[in-house]
């Protein structure tokens, strides 16, 4: 029996889940992630807890901050520009559902390609050096890949103006950019709530605490990146911190890559089996 494109994709994604899953790491790795966890767990247990707390706020007001600029409407007019090559009558952000898996995927993969380049561009200004791009690092490098979770998001259809899915690409940001052997078990945790979710849901009715201690390594590898740009900066060729540049660039790069990959994978995975389960 011949298998639809869509089921064809399916399988595949299913596929890659079961190789992402299985890397579990080099020793090195998971040492670096040990230590990590360590560092965290030598913070005063209130102080944890409030640290969460912030995070959590921070992360609810970099997307209400992304919402309200001029550059969202300009994203969603974009999208929609480019979904309008494949079907003209696409008219808001849900209509992009009714392309087919290759057009969103070949639409998705440009837009997931502008986002490591700003990316690479924003780790190679802090690579540069200078209070000012130092302090602005993690802030950038959240908006950064919290913007990429929801250029996908939108992509495959999924209107970020309803507080159910503003709430859920917080939660699969969070997902994405925990360390991969503690990826699992939440990549099924938001598949059920995203089975029992309803697409006309006004509000969120589920957890509102997003970031775990386990995603606290975040920051702390972030600042540990920033003491060895820091030392690397020292390394001058003609008197440009090259080394400082490109590992900035690089480190950027690879993050955003990772999320974009497993971000990507997920809302495909979600739009295809929403999709299929209508076609029954």
């Amino acid at each position: 029996m011949n298998r639809s494109r869509e089921e064809q994709v399916l399988e595949e994604i299913k596929e890659w889940e079961l190789s992402y899953f299985e890397e579990v790491g080099t020793d090195i790795s998971l040492t670096y992630h040990k230590w990590m966890n360590q560092a965290y767990a030598a913070v005063d247990t209130r102080w944890r807890g409030k640290l969460l707390t912030i995070t959590d706020n921070v992360l609810f007001h970099v997307q209400s901050a992304i919402h309200q600029t001029r550059y969202e409407k300009q994203t969603v007019e974009y999208l929609l520009t480019e979904a309008r090559v494949f079907n003209e009558d696409i008219r808001e952000i849900r209509d992009m559902k009714g392309l087919s898996i290759d057009q969103l995927r070949f639409i998705a993969r440009k837009q997931l390609a502008k986002q490591r380049l700003i990316s690479l561009g924003q780790g190679s200004l802090t690579g540069v050096g200078g209070l000012l791009f130092t302090l602005a690092d993690l802030p950038l490098v959240l908006a950064i890949n919290l913007r990429t979770v929801q250029r996908i998001a939108m992509t495959y259809g999924y209107d970020l103006r309803k507080p159910y899915e503003m709430m859920f690409v917080l939660k699969v940001f969070h997902m994405v950019s925990l360390p991969r052997h503690l990826q699992q078990e939440v990549w099924y945790e938001l598949e059920k709530e995203a089975k029992s979710a309803d697409e006309e849901w006004l509000f969120y009715d589920g957890e509102e605490d997003i970031v775990s201690h386990a995603w606290m390594q975040r920051p702390l590898q972030n600042i540990t990146k920033l003491f060895l740009l820091i030392v690397l900066r020292k390394k001058v060729v003609q008197g440009l911190p090259i080394f400082g540049i490109f590992s900035g660039a690089a480190f950027n790069y690879q993050f955003t890559k990772h999320i974009a990959e497993g971000a990507h994978q997920f809302y495909q995975k979600r739009h295809l089996l929403e999709k299929l389960s209508t076609m029954k």
